[in-house]
C-alpha cells in the first residue's frame, strides 16, 4: 500500500505528517522517513552499467512526492547527450533547465499542464517528468555533464544557458565537438565546483580557456587536453601552479608538438599530486622525463609518450628504477628507445606497454636469441 498524499504543503513538511503516513497505512514508519528512502534507492543507481530505465528510479519519480524527492537527485544527476541526433535534446533540457519559472508563477497558474512538463535528456534517452516548482533541487543535483561528438553548430548556446544554474557540477566531459568554443567552457567556470575536465578533441580551446580554469578550479583532479593543438606551456604551466590537487593531465596531440615542452611539463611534476600522465607527441626530453620520474616516481601509474622522438633508453631505464608503482608505459613509434632488457623487465612487473609494429619485431627477436619467452601486453583502450 502506498503512502497517501497529504493534504497541505506545509503539513506535508511536518514532522506529524510521518505519524499520519504510519497511522493511515501498512507502511511502516522508517519507509516514510526520506533519509531510509533515499538509502534505498541509492542501491538502485549504484551499477553505472545499469540503464536508467532498468535501474526502477524513473518509476519511483511517480510513485508519490516523497519517493519523487527521494529519487530525483539520482535521475538528474548524470546527464548526457551523444551524437548530433541529441542535439534537439539538448536544446529542451536546456530550456528547462534554464527555465526562470518561480514556485509562486507554477502554483497559482490556471494552465493544468504547467506543473509538469516532459523533456528528453540523453541518459538512455528517456522521457522524465519534470515539476518546475522543484527547478532548484533539480540544478542543486546536477553533477555530471557529458556530451560526445555533436558537431552542430550552435551548441554553445545552450550550454551557456545551462552553465548559470549548474552551481554543484563537478563533471564536465566534452568529447569531439567541434564547435564547442572558449565562451562555452568559461561559463561553467562561475563556480569553483570542477574536480573533472575532459575536452578531448575540442580543437578550438586554447589558452585563453585554459588559463581560466587554473583560476576558476582550485580542486581541479583531471584534465583531458588530448588533441587540442592550441594549448600551450602557457596555460599548462598556469594549471600546474594553480591546481595543486590535479592527480591526470593528457596533453597528447598529433600536430603543434612544439607547443608543449618541459617549461611546463618540469611545473606539473614539481607542484602537482600527478599519477597519470599523457605526453604523446609532444616535445620533450630525457632530461623532463627523468626529472619526472624523479619527483613523482613513487606515485606514477600511468605514463604515455608515444611519438617523443626525442626520448631515449635513458628515460625508459629511469621509470624501471624509480617507478614501482607503474602500470601502464606507452612508448609507440620512439626510434630511440629500444633497451628490451629493460622492456621484459616492466613485462615481467605485469607493466603493460604499447609497441608499434617495428618495436615489436625488435623485441620478439632479441627475445628469441636470449631464448627467453617475452609475451607483452597492450593496455585496454
Amino acid at each position: 500500500m502506498l503512502c497517501p498524499e497529504p493534504p497541505h504543503e506545509a503539513f506535508y513538511s511536518s514532522s506529524f505528517h510521518l505519524l499520519f503516513l504510519a497511522m493511515q497505512s501498512s507502511v511502516h514508519l522508517a519507509l516514510c522517513l526520506p533519509e531510509i528512502v533515499t538509502y534505498i534507492f541509492s542501491f538502485l543507481d549504484c551499477q553505472p552499467e545499469t540503464s536508467l530505465k532498468d535501474s526502477g528510479l524513473l518509476a519511483c519519480l511517480v510513485v508519490n512526492r516523497l519517493w519523487h524527492d527521494c529519487a530525483m537527485p539520482s535521475v538528474w544527476r548524470r546527464v548526457e547527450f551523444e551524437e548530433s541526433k541529441d542535439m534537439t535534446a539538448l536544446v529542451h533540457f536546456s530550456k528547462v533547465f534554464s527555465s526562470m519559472a518561480h514556485t509562486s508563477d507554477i502554483l497559482s497558474s490556471k494552465d493544468n499542464t504547467s506543473p509538469q512538463s516532459m523533456f528528453t535528456y540523453q541518459r538512455h534517452t528517456l522521457s522524465t517528468p519534470v515539476y518546475y516548482s522543484h527547478l532548484d533541487m533539480y540544478r542543486m543535483s546536477l553533477r555530471h555533464l557529458s556530451l560526445r561528438k555533436i558537431k552542430d553548430k550552435s551548441i554553445d548556446e545552450p550550454l551557456i544557458k545551462m552553465a548559470a544554474h549548474a552551481t554543484q557540477l563537478n563533471y564536465l566531459d566534452v568529447y569531439i565537438c567541434d564547435y564547442f568554443t572558449n565562451a562555452a567552457l568559461v561559463a561553467f567556470l562561475a563556480n569553483p565546483t570542477l574536480t573533472y575536465l575532459s575536452l578531448a578533441g575540442c580543437y578550438r580551446i586554447d589558452d585563453d580557456a585554459i588559463l581560466q580554469v587554473a583560476m576558476g578550479c582550485p580542486h581541479l583532479e583531471h584534465l583531458d587536453v588530448r588533441a587540442c593543438g592550441l594549448i600551450s606551456d602557457l596555460s599548462v604551466s598556469a594549471i600546474a601552479m594553480g591546481c595543486p590537487h590535479l592527480r591526470h593531465l593528457n596533453v597528447g596531440r598529433i600536430r603543434e608538438r612544439h607547443r608543449v615542452t618541459h617549461n611546463s611539463i618540469d611545473l606539473i611534476a614539481k607542484h602537482t599530486q600527478v599519477t597519470v600522465l599523457g605526453l604523446a607527441g609532444c616535445d620533450i626530453d630525457d632530461a623532463c622525463m627523468i626529472q619526472l620520474a624523479h619527483l613523482r616516481g613513487a606515485f606514477l601509474e600511468r605514463i604515455s609518450i608515444n611519438s617523443c622522438y626525442r626520448v631515449t633508453n635513458k628515460t625508459l631505464r629511469a621509470y624501471v628504477e624509480y617507478c614501482p608503482r607503474l602500470s601502464v608505459f606507452e612508448m609507440k613509434e620512439c626510434p630511440q628507445v629500444n633497451d628490451w632488457e629493460a622492456v621484459a623487465t616492466l613485462v615481467q612487473r605485469k607493466v603493460l606497454l604499447t609497441l608499434c609494429d617495428d618495436q615489436s619485431q625488435a623485441c620478439t627477436a632479441w627475445a628469441r636469441r636470449k631464448g627467453r619467452c617475452l609475451e607483452v601486453k597492450a593496455p585496454v583502450k
